[in-house]
């Protein structure tokens, strides 16, 4: 069923849509990085496309973590040593 996009019904519906496309275009920026970065690392092993898409939503959180007003890197780290300990929890 073809359904047209409608506009958001509020500021709270807003904010959800547009952190939502945000989130997706950081993750598919970051997963295209990724691969690079890894061989610019000395003894860095080799990411590829899969690894570097599985990574990037973990990274992309623990960034809108650091760059929130109740976060700091201090709280993006401890999410990324708390996700490694519990993946996916």
């Amino acid at each position: 069923m073809d359904t047209e996009p409608r506009p958001p019904a509020d500021t709270r519906e807003f904010m959800v849509m547009w952190n939502s496309v945000t989130t997706e275009s950081l993750t598919h920026k970051l997963t295209a990085v990724l691969p690079g970065l890894a061989q610019a690392l000395p003894g860095a092993p080799r990411l590829d496309e899969a690894q570097a898409a599985a990574l990037s939503p973990v990274l992309v959180r623990a960034f809108q973590l650091a760059a929130s007003p109740d976060g700091g890197v201090h709280a993006a780290v401890q999410f990324l040593g708390e996700y490694a300990a519990h993946p996916g929890t």
